[in-house]
């Protein structure tokens, strides 16, 4: 029994040790995990973090804002989480920067959308921004969207709308030019406006009248018993009434008064309540019937004004992108590139006058008849000087020449690629067959019959033949060239592929007077345009010098732009008339000559040749120029005469215009 006992009590006490050294491990091992989590993370915070964890982190930020958002959403009173999607629009607030940056729209776009009429909450917002994204990705593509199948703008205006654009031929637009399709949508969402707002203001003016409350009760009577104070049903004084009441029966009685108070008012309340009900129910099957009579009436009438004012609205912006839309046909096949004719206050805008110009058609008719004057074209490229190397283009020859000034020649002092086939004495690059005739003529070793080396002569004619060829540097060798700038050379009248820099500048010194009426004019026109073509496909600068009469100088950089461009257009559209003076506007180039961005130009002359002799102090500095800047002065004649003495001075290379069949004009009639 004692034995028994003793090891009870020992147990008990091995398992209370036990358990002690087990909390004591326990306690250890967690102290070891929480030292060693806290010295990760002391030593994580010194550690600069990566691109990765950085985007990891912004992305962990972003979702807990979500998750708040969402509890925020949920904590709300009832009812107001399930109006979080219908509360006011804001254009600035989070949500609207989302719908921006996620559907490629600018947050201006954003702004008209929530500021047009029927944009009642984010929802709508959300819903049409959506569709104005879908709009704009398809017309990126170059087609439209089919009608009907967009949320928004709602009919009748959408299916109005794509027809309009369809008929202007917009989607090649929009493709090509980006600035374009901003602008369009702009005015696409103004249109949406006008049709939102009035479309509201007509269904306010048709909605039936609102029923009156045939329902509410008459106003509470106050009853005979509560008459004036002490007097009874018949206005006699009860008894009792003059007798005076001790503070607590005051207010007791005032309590119990406002007791029955409430008891009477929320009986009296019920009772309404039932009636009101009742008056309801009996009505309802007639007030449905009604209600719906009265809104397919009103559906029925508003349709075809809604109709009608679409149908009005757009046909107003047909009209109005009309002229735009052919005007950009036009400026499109003259040029290949018109994104500084797109720039404006707000990017493109239809309403300026370089878009609204009718020059534009005279553009075209002048790009046709360019596309059957190849000598206007070939003579527009040899234009403009280079300086120094560059890459490889289609650029005017130039060749070798003593005294000249310094450019690019082609030179086999400099072998840098095989160019094709020459004749040389070179033994290093000839043919193999050159090599082959000099071998004949080797002697060679070969056995007799008796199986003896002997050497035999070779072929004398053959090595003759060689020599001969050799000597007179006649062998068919491979042309190894290559180029060498800084080496005297002219400008030949041939094209090649050569390292060219970017070619000089174009300037124009065209004549206005009388005598170039009729189909001169149109050639010189004709020519203005493709050297401003030329200049701008090439990044070249273009200056037009239109002279007439003494002291009748326009100035005109020809480039791409709105002013530039709106000024060429009234040039176009213009008459030649007045007289001749040629001094003025060849003083006028020689100056912009002496400026660093023009010291690689040509002047081009153009003229039908009934000019005076130039002073003599222009020649002198004509030919200054020319010797000093390597300046070359192309004439073009556009008259009867194959040249003039006046001309004669004047350039350095004379062209005599054709192609007269081409500009409307017959052999030998210019006019």
């Amino acid at each position: 029994m004692l034995c028994s006992s003793m090891s009870a009590q020992n147990g008990s006490m091995l398992t209370e040790v036990c358990r002690e050294h087990a909390a004591t491990f326990s306690t250890r091992v967690h102290g070891s995990i929480k030292c060693r989590q806290a010295y990760v993370a002391r030593h994580q915070r010194h550690l600069e973090p990566n691109a990765v964890q950085r985007k990891c982190t912004r992305q962990a930020k972003s979702k807990a804002c979500d998750r708040n958002r969402i509890k925020t959403a949920a904590s709300a009173p009832e009812g107001a989480a399930a109006n979080i999607s219908k509360a006011p629009i804001d254009p600035a607030g989070p949500l609207s920067t989302h719908f921006a940056r996620n559907l490629g729209l600018s947050r201006d776009m954003i702004q008209v959308l929530a500021q047009l009429p029927g944009t009642k909450n984010m929802d709508h917002l959300r819903d049409r921004a959506q569709a104005l994204s879908q709009w704009k990705t398809s017309m990126q593509q170059g087609y439209l969207p089919e009608a009907g199948t967009l949320e928004w703008p709602v009919e009748p205006f959408q299916s109005s709308f794509v027809n309009a654009l369809d008929n202007l031929g917009m989607p090649r637009f929009t493709r090509r030019y980006p600035k374009l399709l901003d602008s369009l949508l702009r005015q696409m969402m103004q249109l949406v406006h006008d049709f939102e707002a009035e479309a509201e203001s007509q269904q306010e003016q048709q909605a039936p009248p609102k029923p009156d409350d045939a329902g509410k009760p008459p106003p509470p009577q106050q009853s005979q018993g509560q008459g004036q104070d002490g007097e009874g049903e018949e206005g006699e004084p009860q008894p009792g009434n003059n007798q005076e009441m001790s503070p607590e029966d005051m207010e007791e009685a005032l309590k119990q008064g406002m007791e029955a108070q409430a008891g009477e008012g929320e009986r009296q309340e019920v009772e309404m309540s039932m009636e009101m009900d009742e008056s309801q129910q009996g009505s309802q099957g007639e007030g449905e019937e009604g209600t719906e009579e009265q809104e397919g009436e009103g559906e029925a009438k508003l349709q075809p004004d809604l109709s009608k004012l679409a149908d009005d609205l757009v046909q107003k912006f047909e009209e109005q992108w009309k002229a735009t839309a052919e005007n950009l046909d036009a400026a499109s096949k003259a040029f290949d590139n018109l994104e500084d004719l797109m720039d404006g206050k707000s990017g493109f805008d239809s309403s300026t006058s370089v878009w609204q110009q009718t020059g534009w058609g005279e553009v075209d008719n002048l790009r046709k008849k360019l596309e059957n004057l190849k000598e206007l074209r070939d003579l527009v490229r040899q234009l403009g000087r280079a300086g120094g190397k560059g890459p490889l283009r289609k650029a005017p020859q130039e060749i070798w020449s003593s005294g000249k000034p310094p450019g690019v020649v082609r030179s086999p002092l400099q072998p840098e690629e095989t160019r094709g086939l020459t004749r040389s004495d070179d033994l290093s690059r000839m043919l193999p067959f050159e090599a082959h005739l000099m071998a004949a003529g080797w002697p060679k070793n070969d056995t007799d019959a008796d199986g003896n080396e002997v050497v035999r002569e070779g072929s004398r004619p053959a090595r003759l033949l060689h020599m001969v060829r050799r000597a007179e540097r006649n062998l068919m060798s491979y042309e190894r060239t290559g180029w060498v700038d800084d080496e005297p050379s002219r400008v030949t009248g041939r094209l090649e592929v050569r390292p060219a820099a970017e070619l000089g500048p174009i300037i124009v010194c065209l004549d206005t007077s009388g005598s170039m009426s009729g189909a001169r004019e149109t050639v010189a026109k004709a020519v203005t345009l493709e050297c401003m073509r030329g200049a701008v496909r090439q990044k070249r600068a273009c200056f037009l010098y239109a002279f007439s009469g003494p002291g009748q100088v326009m100035e005109m950089e020809l480039k791409v732009d709105s002013n530039s461009m709106a000024k060429l257009l009234t040039f176009l559209t213009g008459g030649f008339n007045g007289g001749t003076d040629v001094d003025k506007p060849l003083e006028l180039s020689l100056k912009r000559l002496a400026e660093k961005e023009w010291n690689q130009a040509d002047i081009l002359m153009v003229t039908d040749g009934e000019i005076p002799r130039p002073s003599e102090w222009v020649k002198k500095d004509l030919k200054a120029a020319v010797d000093d800047l390597g300046l070359e002065i192309h004439g073009l004649l556009v008259g009867q005469q194959d040249t003039t003495p006046a001309m004669q001075d004047i350039c350095t290379h004379l062209h005599v215009f054709k192609s007269w069949s081409a500009v409307g004009g017959k052999r030998n009639y210019y006019y």
